[in-house]
């Protein structure tokens, strides 16, 4: 690539980022000023949990022993918390420890941490951004194509991830899967804008991200292998190759070094990372489960069997299966149906409720935006050779690591939304191709492929596969007593009454309506951490307000 066409990929990069970073901070901004900010203060959420596990870290307990364990409501339906305690694998994390050590430094030099770490959520995916406009730049002008068609592939690849709705959602909250996709788009991206020859710092540089993604959810696995062996494979004699791959594998064992003297020292099997997969696969995948993120009634029953073996729990709940293996091949056919269909399905946060209550979020692309335009720009540029030896079978990972996601838990917005890093470079070809076919007065070149994007898109329209309700009482519960709590009674009591107009879908509607008549008559019961609940006096109270 000669200078002129560094100069192009640079330009287009950094504006991409300033446009991305300019629609963020708006949204940012929109987000901090509403009781919606503070959802962490939910103690049924994983937020909630990761947040109380880094504040016991950031208090001197460095090593989290013993681990923090979290007791959810819907837990006690199985068991009691000894009965959950008894099934956990002994000693390991809860979670992955990147992201809740990441939150306990907050702790330590921030007094706000959850503004803090929203706000370095919202700058890596500004970068991941920057690094996907980038390469989608790059790989279209290294073959000889106009630099105005590359310009419009790699911006719209760019924006398109940055600005993509499910994302900033999901950024907006004090989770690991935020990060996640921006790691894994910056995974994705930076092997595709590498030189034939890469040098022994990039090699280095990819490794260590590779074991940082792994250490925030070890799923993002076979995709950072994947980066790695692509970059390792441009060498051309076999003696560098092996030189790079000794290089890329001390690189990604360097982040997981601590995990390792961490498991060790307390007891804990020295490569074990969470203990999330173990409980979450019978979850999911249990006969009696529906695809949502309602549990397997069985859940607790096989991981007593399991004995905090992963392996075993995925073999048990097979073969809870063993009687009906057709209701089995149903669910996995509805959850791989719900990966390819417009809902969010919703699990500690409601995509559709936050959107109902954002202005940015509600002007902002959707699934429907990148999945027809992807799906067709990748397999164009497949067809048309735009990517290197092992680039192609790179982004085909980088795209079916949260498919795997969807179908191995719940397609839920945070599972789905790392495909949007592949989805995005998709969009950004397919619109530089069709550019391109328009200039040159090839309409069937542009017709065709854009029909089957619209029809790919189309089916997103269709009804969920899984129960996905628009309206969930405990979602109007929370926001009421949050924005009691940080702006008036009124706040609240309009938060319910907005329930009680609209929520005619909610599953759980009895429930709802008991639990709303008794927020109006001033009990608080919502489960939301002290800094969340009016003090008495200022509770909204059907009977003062008459």
């Amino acid at each position: 690539m000669d200078s002129r066409q560094r100069s192009v990929v640079v330009r287009t990069a950094l504006l991409v980022g300033v446009l991305v970073l300019g629609v963020r901070a708006a949204a940012w901004a929109e987000l901090e000023s509403t009781a919606l900010s503070e959802w962490y203060l939910w103690q049924e959420t994983d937020e909630h949990v990761g947040l109380v596990a880094a504040a016991r870290i950031a208090s001197g307990n460095l090593l989290d022993q013993p681990p923090y364990r979290p007791w959810f409501s819907w837990q006690g339906v199985f068991g009691s918390p000894s009965d959950w305690e008894a099934v956990y694998p002994r000693n390991v994390y809860y979670q992955a420890p990147l992201y809740v050590y990441a939150a306990a430094a907050a702790f330590r030099i921030s007094d706000s941490p959850a503004v803090l770490l929203r706000l370095l959520q919202l700058l890596l995916a500004v970068a991941a951004s920057t690094a996907l406009a980038a390469a989608g730049t790059t790989v279209v002008l290294r073959t000889g194509r106009p630099s105005w068609c590359a310009v419009l592939a790699g911006s719209g690849a760019g924006l398109l991830l940055g600005c993509y709705g499910p994302l900033v959602f999901l950024d907006g909250f004090l989770l690991r899967d935020g990060p996640l996709v921006s790691l894994s788009a910056l995974l994705l991206a930076l092997p595709l804008l590498g030189p034939s020859s890469p040098r022994t710092r990039e090699i280095l540089a990819l490794g260590v991200l590779g074991g940082v993604s792994t250490l925030l959810k070890q799923t993002v696995l076979p995709l950072a292998l994947a980066a790695g062996v692509v970059v390792v494979l441009r060498e051309e004699s076999r003696r560098r190759r092996l030189r790079s791959a000794v290089a890329f594998g001390a690189a990604f064992i360097l982040p997981l070094v601590p995990l390792v003297a961490r498991n060790l020292a307390v007891g804990a099997p020295a490569f074990a990372f969470d203990t999330r997969p173990a409980v979450c696969f019978p979850w999911a995948n249990a006969r009696g489960a529906d695809g949502s993120v309602v549990p397997s009634p069985l859940l607790l029953e096989v991981l007593r069997e399991a004995r905090g073996s992963t392996i075993r729990a995925a073999t048990l709940s097979l073969a809870t299966w063993r009687d009906d293996p057709a209701g089995f091949a149903v669910l996995t056919g509805r959850k791989l149906a719900s990966a390819f269909n417009g809902a969010e399905i919703p699990d500690n946060a409601s995509y559709p409720f936050f959107r109902d209550r954002l202005r940015w979020l509600a002007v902002l692309p959707v699934f429907a935006c990148l999945l027809g335009t992807g799906v067709v720009g990748l397999l164009l540029a497949a067809r048309r050779r735009l990517f290197r030896p092992g680039e192609a079978a790179l982004v085909t990972i980088a795209a079916l690591v949260p498919l795997a996601a969807c179908l191995l838990v719940s397609t839920t917005t945070r599972y789905r939304s790392a495909a949007a890093g592949p989805l995005a470079l998709g969009s950004g070809l397919f619109l530089g191709f069709t550019a391109e076919a328009l200039a040159r007065r090839r309409f069937a070149g542009a017709v065709v492929p854009a029909s089957a994007a619209t029809l790919l898109s189309l089916q997103t329209l269709l009804p969920s596969p899984v129960p996905c309700p628009k309206h969930r009482w405990s979602d109007a519960l929370v926001a009421a007593t949050l924005a009691e709590s940080r702006f008036s009674p009124e706040a609240g009591a309009a938060e319910v009454r907005r329930y009680l107009e609209e929520g005619q879908d909610d599953p759980e509607r009895g429930l709802g309506m008991i639990a709303m008549n008794r927020w109006l008559a001033g009990e608080r019961t919502a489960r939301v951490a002290a800094p969340g609940v009016a003090p008495v006096g200022r509770r909204y109270s059907a009977a003062r307000n008459r």
